[in-house]
């Protein structure tokens, strides 16, 4: 009789022990609900660290629940008394609530915690955007990966939101992480999500020292995105420093028959010609770009330009003729195209009177052309 008192005693003793410690548990629910942080952390590391709590599913969905309601409690104004009642806080949120899913065997607290998943995701996502405006960028990456990895969980339904994918490429991109950049990257890439992803990849591809899959990339990007102008003057000058002029030109044309009212491909066209010193070529290109967009001054300067080189080359061959009259037909040939330039140099200039290289060149057709007048108005203008 007595051994059965006491077993009695016992287990009488060890339930409401166990009650005792459960109801510390419930206490810090109540503690959170007053914003007593503090208080609620102490009591449920006592919990975590008591035998008879320690195997509780619900002490670990408290203290998960107590560090993400601290944490956005003290997130807008940077209260770290909240923020940081642990080191990394919300990492240590999901590790206690992914304890409390291990634990509760019955699936009892799937629903709350999911609930609690939800907004989560947006915690980190905040938390990311802030540390990446602080260039904290491998830290921003940890937080987007994170928001990542819970919009993946069991629990949730929701679709993977792309704009968190580009946040998470673009920390990657800045921490230096080429091979984590990369695989976001083309991930959007392939879904088509913006013409600078392709760009953004071209730069990984040429830091990493792969030429190859630097331009195969802003090859696939042209057709990805229609022809876009950033994707295609990279790739011009991509080509341009790789020698490959017909290449950029053969580029450049797809581009007009694409996109026919863009003046910047054919104004480029027109450059890469003009580079080449095929100055008709370049004079044709320049001219309808300028028909295209009128009101921008560079397209006439190097219209100007190329009329200058041509003079300038039909000079140079005439010092070869030994011929007089022939001689004299080419220098009224050059003296036409210097005329022609400073026709539409003088265009230029009037749209853009601050352009010192128009000014320049300008001063230097009057010297030539002994335009003595016009050549003093721009005296001034050269100090």
């Amino acid at each position: 009789m007595i051994r059965k008192f006491i077993l009695s005693a016992f287990v009488l003793g060890f339930s409401v022990g166990a009650i005792a410690q459960k109801s510390r548990v419930i206490s810090v629910f109540q503690l959170i609900e007053a914003g007593k942080y503090e208080d609620a952390k102490e009591a449920i590391e006592l919990a975590i660290w008591n035998d008879k709590t320690s195997r509780w599913h619900r002490t670990y969905y408290a203290k998960g629940l107590l560090c993400q309601k601290a944490f956005e409690a003290g997130f807008e104004k940077n209260e770290k008394e909240k923020t940081a009642l642990y080191p990394d806080q919300l990492f240590v949120a999901y590790d206690a609530y992914e304890k409390a899913l291990e634990l509760d065997k019955r699936s009892r607290l799937h629903s709350v915690i999911s609930t609690q998943y939800y907004q989560l995701v947006n915690d980190f996502q905040k938390l990311g955007e802030r540390l990446y405006r602080q260039k904290e960028y491998q830290n921003a990456l940890d937080a987007f990966e994170q928001a990542l990895l819970l919009s993946k969980s069991s629990l949730l339904s929701a679709e993977t939101d792309t704009s968190l994918v580009y946040n998470t490429a673009l920390a990657a991109y800045e921490s230096g992480n080429w091979e984590k950049a990369i695989s976001y990257f083309t991930g959007l890439n392939g879904d088509g999500y913006a013409p600078d992803i392709a760009l953004l990849l071209y730069r990984i591809y040429l830091e990493t020292g792969d030429s190859l899959m630097a331009e195969e990339v802003l090859a696939d990007g042209v057709d990805r995105y229609d022809h876009d102008q950033t994707i295609v003057l990279e790739l011009v000058d991509f080509l341009m420093n790789s020698h490959r002029t017909q290449d950029a030109v053969r580029l450049l044309d797809s581009a007009m028959v694409s996109k026919p009212e863009n003046a910047v491909f054919p104004w480029t066209c027109g450059l890469v010609h003009q580079k080449t010193g095929e100055y008709d070529k370049a004079i044709r290109l320049l001219t309808k770009a300028s028909e295209l967009d009128p009101a921008e001054p560079m397209i006439l300067y190097h219209l100007g330009i190329s009329h200058y080189n041509i003079g300038v080359a039909i000079n140079e061959n005439a010092r070869h003729i030994r011929n007089n009259a022939a001689y004299q037909s080419e220098r009224d040939r050059a003296r036409a195209s210097f005329t022609e330039a400073i026709q539409w140099l003088e265009k230029a200039h009037e749209m853009d009177p601050g352009h010192k290289p128009t000014i320049e060149k300008l001063y230097q057709l009057y010297y030539h052309l002994q335009m003595t007048g016009k050549q003093k108005s721009l005296e001034l203008l050269l100090d």
